[in-house]
């Protein structure tokens, strides 16, 4: 039996074979452009229009994640009720002001997921594939955004996204590392997803 469903970008058996030794079953995300029907779908989009092109293919989606750092089009994201769940919105460049995080949320932003009812996905391949300062502004941006989501009761979870063997982790682990990040609030996808 399976602990937890992970989401990741590319399935190989190798990676198959490490997920059933740690005890997650896998569940491939697609890009719009190889979406495949009743699979999930990942939305990365710069500008608004890219994610308006996507609605057509969430049609056959059986979730649909989006992925973006422009304010603009993350305010549009949270506004869609047919997106479940959004990441790596931190991820953003420039440098952090002197009393909060550059993290592209804020009150209003989780506001509009609570009553879309969207769920904030911790990216763990994102953070494991950055290192030195450039981990320690990532991880000080997404514990801003983690607390002003159990502020505003915005449920978060976790997911490895991983493109490799490398990248999967114990389903434990990932939750351990939320915890460690102050997570108040954590749900598992498979109840989100199903």
């Amino acid at each position: 039996m399976f602990l937890m469903i992970d989401l990741v970008l590319k399935r190989s058996k190798d990676m198959e074979e490490r997920a059933q030794l740690l005890g997650v079953e896998l569940e491939q995300i697609y890009e719009p452009k190889n979406h495949q029907k009743g699979s999930g779908l990942i939305v990365r989009a710069d500008k608004i229009r890219e994610v308006s092109l996507a609605r057509k293919f969430a049609r056959n989606a059986s979730f649909v994640v989006a992925d973006s750092t422009e304010e603009k089009t993350i305010r549009y994201i949270m506004e869609q009720s047919w997106i479940q769940f959004f990441t790596n919105i931190e991820t953003s460049t420039g440098r952090d002001h002197t009393h909060y995080r550059r993290s592209n949320f804020n009150q209003v932003l989780a506001k509009l997921a609570r009553d879309t009812k969207k769920v904030y996905v911790v990216d763990f391949s994102h953070i494991l594939n950055i290192t030195g300062r450039k981990r320690a502004i990532l991880l000080g941006r997404i514990m801003q955004n983690i607390r002003i989501c159990d502020k505003f009761k915005v449920p978060v979870t976790i997911a490895s996204f991983a493109s490799n063997k490398h990248e999967l982790r114990n389903p434990e682990d990932l939750k351990a590392f939320l915890r460690a990040l102050k997570t108040k609030k954590l749900v598992d996808i498979e109840k989100m997803i199903k």
